[in-house]
């Protein structure tokens, strides 16, 4: 095939062909290495080198205590040293009393415990534990407790070189008993005359009120803190009027001649009417006003001559009322409320929904209340009750007769709780779990994440009771729960029915929860298998 060289081609142009590139130096075109991101100089620490062609071979040698070795792709460099050249250990170890140093470079040094002192490593760990043991407090360099052996009640006391056992008053150091201060009981010092360097205290009969001062200004109390003595001065009222004698009784001089009419409001009556009198002079006077009223004629004064009231226009019926007629402004006859209190509280329409609503007729119209399919009415007049009562024993009482479920085909295990997956359990024979609702194979590892629930459904698998294990084999005892279809409520390792082999297992995984768990059949070793818990956070 022929190479088509791009035309006029600058220094470091590029041309592929066939899996093969040229590149342009600025004179002629020069083959490539299929692969160009290579290292074209290795340094050591003393020396280096070029590749002299383009194939040419790079030898890793081993030194003094080193080996190499090539498998495939992989170069292995390996020390041939004892304990390896660098080894970051201490070579001598100093304590307290004397230091070791190491004769090899795979020396053991042994940490032992000493007094009342353990040591521990933990196997397969790298872990020392040094725990001080159990020892007594005669241990203490500065406690003798040996020689004498304490009895009930006694306490530790100074004797001069140690802390011995002794009682709290007598023995070993001075003092006396907790209850006493320097020799006394604690009443001691409740008594005031026991007190020492006690203040002074001023008495009520320390203080007295001497005599009034000369006013002045507009008076005041002053105190003697050396005498205890109060004195008073009281203000100066000489510029302040101190008497008065009246010398003219207006009484006498005004009359209610001497009064304008303008001058006496309504407002003025009505606030001294408690104090009017009208005798019986005044009384007689008012006959001149009542000249065309009789006791004749007050007999035969009738409702309509009141101007607010009008019976004329509209003769009453029987049994009528006097209503106000806004639009005359009058009281006037009218049959609302005929036959009853006009005040009655009762509601005139009815209103049921989807139906007609129900209008009284009349004031004294009756609602009746009809008995429909199952229902039984019966009244208690005493009590002003009425009482509606299903005689029909229907309804559904388990969430599988309801009509939707039925339709669904779901029982009430598998929507006892929201679970993020529903594993449909299945199993072969003896030996194998299945999940194919959501894995394939036999006994398949399953994966969920932690703070989550995962349910499983075993009705697929009945005579196979499952339990939810950690890795050692051991059942979990929080957070698994069993559901029957008939939605009783079980917890694992709680509850001594929960051996479930049909309903739903939910297993609330805690958010810290990581690893692997187990799902095992407690009747059938063989099955069993991985559960691996991710943890949510470290996603």
């Amino acid at each position: 095939m022929a190479l088509n060289f791009p035309a006029n081609p600058e220094a470091n142009d590029t041309y592929t062909s066939n899996g093969t590139t040229w590149e342009f130096d600025g004179v002629v075109w020069n083959i490539q290495p299929l692969e160009r991101n290579i290292f074209t100089t290795f340094n050591a620490d003393t020396g280096s080198v070029t590749p002299d062609t383009i194939n040419d071979t790079l030898i890793v040698a081993g030194g003094t205590g080193v080996s190499t070795s090539l498998t495939g792709k992989t170069l292995t460099i390996t020390s041939t040293v004892e304990g390896g050249t660098t080894q970051n250990l201490f070579e001598t170890i100093t304590s307290d009393d004397g230091s070791s140093t190491a004769s090899t470079a795979t020396a053991t040094l042994s940490v032992l415990g000493g007094t009342n002192i353990d040591t521990e490593i933990t196997t397969d760990t790298n872990n020392l534990t040094i725990n001080m043991a159990a020892f007594g407090i005669d241990f203490l360099s500065d406690v003798d407790t040996d020689s004498v052996t304490p009895a009930t009640g006694n306490v530790l006391k100074w004797n001069g070189s140690n802390w011995a056992p002794g009682t709290d008053a007598t023995t070993g150091g001075a003092g006396t008993d907790a209850d006493t201060l320097d020799g006394f009981d604690g009443s001691y010092y409740l008594d005031w005359a026991n007190v020492a360097n006690k203040p002074s205290v001023v008495t009520l009969t320390d203080l007295s009120v001497g005599n009034e001062l000369t006013a002045a200004s507009d008076g005041a109390i002053s105190y003697d803190n050396t005498t205890g003595v109060f004195r008073y001065t009281p203000p100066d009222l000489s510029s302040y009027l101190t008497s008065y004698t009246e010398t003219n009784d207006l009484s006498t001089a005004v009359t209610w001649a001497n009064v304008p009419n303008a001058n006496i409001t309504e407002s003025s009556v009505t606030q001294h009417q408690a104090a009017l009198s009208v005798t019986e002079s005044q009384i007689s006077d008012l006959g001149t006003y009542l000249t065309s009223i009789s006791a004749s004629n007050l007999n035969a004064i009738s409702i309509d001559a009141l101007s607010d009231v009008d019976t004329t226009t509209s003769a009453p019926s029987d049994g009528e009322i006097l209503a106000w007629d806004n639009d005359a402004s009058k009281w006037a006859p009218s049959t609302a409320g005929t036959g009853g209190d006009p005040n009655q509280n009762a509601f005139t329409t009815i209103s049921v929904l989807g139906s007609s609503d129900i209008i009284a007729d009349s004031t004294t119209d009756t609602l009746n209340f009809v008995n429909g399919n199952g229902i039984v009415l019966s009244t208690t007049p005493g009590t002003d009750t009425i009482t509606i009562a299903s005689n029909i024993n229907a309804g559904a009482t388990q969430f599988s007769q309801l009509t939707d479920a039925q339709s669904a085909g779901i029982t009430i295990d598998e929507v006892a709780e929201n679970a993020m997956v529903t594993l449909r359990v299945g199993a072969i024979g003896f030996t194998d779990y299945t999940f194919n609702s959501h894995y394939s194979g036999s006994n398949p590892t399953i994966y969920a994440i932690s703070g989550t629930t995962i349910a499983f459904d075993l009705n697929g698998a009945p005579g196979h009771p499952t339990e939810i294990q950690d890795a050692t084999g051991t059942a979990l005892t929080s957070g698994v729960y069993h559901v029957t279809p008939q939605g009783a409520l079980t917890q694992q390792t709680v509850d001594a029915a929960h051996d479930p082999d049909r309903g739903t297992l939910y297993w609330r995984i805690p958010e810290n929860t990581s690893g692997n768990f187990r799902y095992q059949c407690t009747a059938h070793a063989p099955m069993v298998g991985v559960i691996n818990i991710k943890r949510l956070s470290t996603l």
